[in-house]
């Protein structure tokens, strides 16, 4: 094969893999999720921990991430899909609630809210879905006010949605 030949093959063989790449990239860094409320914040640290994704919470790691809210703002669905269900996020303590929307990519979870949707209703993302509960009034004023999101892939797999949301 001549010079002019193999380099006529190898630049488009490495073309093809920049742009995998570059394809790759641009999937991993995705902004999926509409903010859930306006100039939406992840919750810091508080007197009661911390609100990121993997913080310490004892013996265990905290599986979503805490956006602030003041309490009764608007909540709307990060992502469009179907109210499946209403989880409660402490057992035998029915006065704090939670939703679960669910599409073809994601389960998202959000608790410490009151839905204004039924279930298997379809929502689109940046719709009203309901309005937040005061977390600080269960563990008293050290507590940020803030509702917990958390998210699993198509496959069940938690995920860390910190930098997925526009």
């Amino acid at each position: 094969m001549d010079v002019q030949k193999k380099n006529n093959y190898i630049a488009p063989v490495l073309w093809g893999i920049t742009i995998t790449g570059l394809a790759i990239l641009l999937t991993m860094t995705k902004k999926a999720f509409a903010a859930i409320v306006p100039n939406q914040k992840i919750r810091g640290c508080d007197a009661h921990g911390c609100g990121s994704f993997g913080a310490s919470r004892g013996g265990r790691t905290h599986n979503g991430v805490d956006v602030v809210v003041t309490p009764g703002q608007n909540i709307v669905s990060p992502i469009s899909g179907t109210i499946t269900r209403f989880p409660y996020p402490y057992k035998g303590d029915f006065n704090y609630k939670g939703i679960e929307i669910k599409n073809s990519e994601y389960t998202v979870m959000i608790f410490y809210m009151n839905t204004t949707v039924l279930a298997n209703t379809k929502v689109t993302a940046g719709q009203t879905i309901g309005k937040a509960q005061n977390i600080a009034a269960k563990y008293g004023n050290g507590m940020t006010p803030h509702v917990h999101i958390e998210v699993r892939d198509s496959k069940g797999n938690l995920i860390n949605p910190t930098n997925m949301f526009v």
